[in-house]
C-alpha cells in the first residue's frame, strides 16, 4: 500500500508532466457534486500539487471561521 507521500509524489509527477498545464487547483466543483483537483489554466492553480492542497485547506478552514 502507498503511503500518502508516494501518493502525493505521483500526483505531483502527472503534474510535472504538464499535459495541459502544469498547474492544479483543489477547489469545490462548479456544480456543487464535491471537490476536485484537476490541472488547469484557472485563477489561483500552482505547480505544486501539495501547495493546492493547503490553499484549499486555508480557505476552507477561513470560511468556516
Amino acid at each position: 500500500m502507498p503511503t500518502d507521500k508516494e501518493r502525493l509524489d505521483f500526483l505531483q509527477k502527472l503534474t510535472d508532466g504538464a499535459e495541459y498545464t502544469g498547474t492544479v487547483i483543489l477547489r469545490t466543483s462548479q456544480h456543487g457534486r464535491g471537490w476536485r483537483l484537476h490541472e488547469t489554466s484557472c485563477d489561483g492553480a500552482v505547480p505544486s500539487v501539495r501547495t493546492a492542497i493547503d490553499n484549499f485547506m486555508a480557505q476552507v478552514q477561513t470560511e468556516g471561521e
